[in-house]
């Protein structure tokens, strides 16, 4: 009975370890990759989108920023209104690392441009 006690917990420790490991991790990010696409799987790993409520609840807010946030997106920092109209976004996991991601063609479909980790 002892060992069988045992062992369970021995499994499940393992198990929940590996998860985490697994929850934590980046998953493949890619520059001209889909932003959508790359989320899904974020969210996937257990990185959290932080949300902007300052955005979110801002009535003037412009218009590429609007359109991110109605699509789903309010974990959008800013956008930069010229050059290439790069929008920041922020993830966050158990951890307490802090994901940012910017992403370009923001009025189509947005694609990744770069990443990094904090």
């Amino acid at each position: 009975m002892t060992k069988l006690l045992f062992a369970s917990v021995l499994i499940s420790t393992i198990f929940s370890v590996q998860f985490s490991s697994f929850a934590q991790s980046l998953p493949r990010l890619r520059r001209n990759m889909n932003y959508a696409q790359a989320r899904t799987l974020l969210i996937r790993r257990g990185w959290r989108p932080v949300v902007n409520s300052e955005q979110v609840n801002n009535p003037d807010r412009n218009g590429v920023i609007d359109y991110l946030i109605k699509k789903g997106y309010p974990e959008v920092v800013d956008c930069s209104g010229t050059g290439l109209g790069l929008c920041l976004f922020q993830f966050r996991n158990a951890r307490g690392q802090t994901l940012f991601v910017s992403t370009a063609n923001n009025q189509q479909e947005s694609t990744i441009y770069d990443w990094r980790l904090e």
